[in-house]
């Protein structure tokens, strides 16, 4: 597969804050990556140094193996999506779309027909002759979509551009972007905190924390097998049971909990990993450790039972709304120990 974005050491510092350590990525041709963290984590820092807004304190970057590190913003052939959708309120939807090749003299005739294209790609072309003032807030992000896909850009990077949406309409608009990218064959760079969205929208997701990438790998990989704490906590519900391992197994407040197979030779302190879909509500006398419900939560396909196992600390389990227990019953739980994940850092 073709490398479409390159960085080579890339990183940024102000003074002596570090806004992104020296960072090696590669995003290939026709890929949708979602640079997901927390805030501060250096993820937008790193899409507006791929941008050109923002230049590098050390390292390089390459688009389509050429180096553009000191080339111009304007020169990039990169389009940006922001999450203030940047509309003119002065022009119309059409001439807000326009504006890109009004830019590169681009010809009338072909700027009529390209944001044509461009508006019934976002399915806005009855929309042209209105302004930003009478457009919902799905539909402003539409406009601000088709603005920077009217000069069909190879690359298109995304600010959190949902952020401001309501959640259904979120839901809505990210089906509509990967509907997008599959249209343009172009390769999507797209920031996020929502674990959510990138779970739902990327090909691969690079996690970052703390100005560094985490881990890189398909939604898959990072949900079923995160390579840290940090990684497990923070992509989806986690049950991270803190304990020594030896003898093969997790010695935990006095019992014996099964770890995974490939994981047996392991000696020394780890976390393991439970997520709540993996675990089952047993009888108390049975399962691997027990607990009292303290909230048995409705979430329309199933329910969310949050359970006390003591030392202050909760485990949850997501079951069937038959097999759901009431607040205040003590039951067991189990799971299956090769769905569960041992951590060692």
């Amino acid at each position: 597969m073709k490398i479409k974005v390159e960085t080579r050491g890339l990183g940024k510092r102000y003074k002596e804050v570090v806004a992104l350590a020296p960072t090696d990525l590669q995003v290939q041709h026709g890929e949708f990556l979602t640079l997901l963290g927390p805030s501060g984590s250096g993820k937008t820092t790193l899409l507006q140094m791929i941008a050109g807004l923002v230049m590098p304190t050390q390292g390089r970057l390459l688009i389509d193996g050429v180096d553009a590190t000191d080339i111009p913003a304007s020169a990039r052939g990169v389009g940006l999506v922001f999450q203030s959708y940047a509309l003119f309120p002065h022009m119309s939807v059409g001439d807000n779309v326009a504006y890109p090749l009004r830019m590169r003299r681009v010809a009338r005739d072909q700027i009529k027909r390209s944001v044509h294209d461009a508006l019934t790609m976002v399915r806005m072309q009855d929309f042209a002759g209105r302004y930003p003032s009478e457009l919902s807030g799905g539909q402003q992000q539409r406009v601000a979509l088709a603005r920077c896909f009217v000069y069909r850009p190879s690359v298109i990077l995304l600010d959190e551009p949902l952020g401001a949406l309501d959640k259904k309409l979120r839901e809505h608009m990210q089906l509509e972007i990967r509907r997008l990218h599959r249209e343009l064959n172009a390769t999507f760079i797209y920031v996020t905190h929502d674990q959510e969205e990138a779970l739902t929208m990327s090909d691969r997701i690079c996690l970052m924390n703390d100005a560094r990438i985490e881990q890189i790998g398909t939604p898959r990989d990072l949900y079923d097998r995160p390579e840290s704490r940090f990684a497990a906590d923070f992509l989806g519900h986690s049950n991270l049971l803190d304990a020594e391992v030896y003898a093969g197994v997790l010695n935990w407040r006095g019992l014996s909990l099964p770890i995974p197979q490939e994981s047996a030779e392991f000696v020394g302190p780890a976390s393991l990993l439970v997520r709540p879909e993996s675990a089952e509500l047993v009888a108390p006398g049975t399962g691997f450790i027990r607990g009292v419900v303290s909230q048995a939560i409705f979430t329309g396909s199933d329910m969310r039972v949050i359970i006390d196992i003591g030392d202050g600390q909760q485990f949850f389990v997501r079951t069937n709304r038959e097999l759901a227990r009431a607040p205040g019953d003590t039951v067991g739980i189990t799971w299956n120990a090769r769905e569960s994940v041992l951590l060692t850092r």
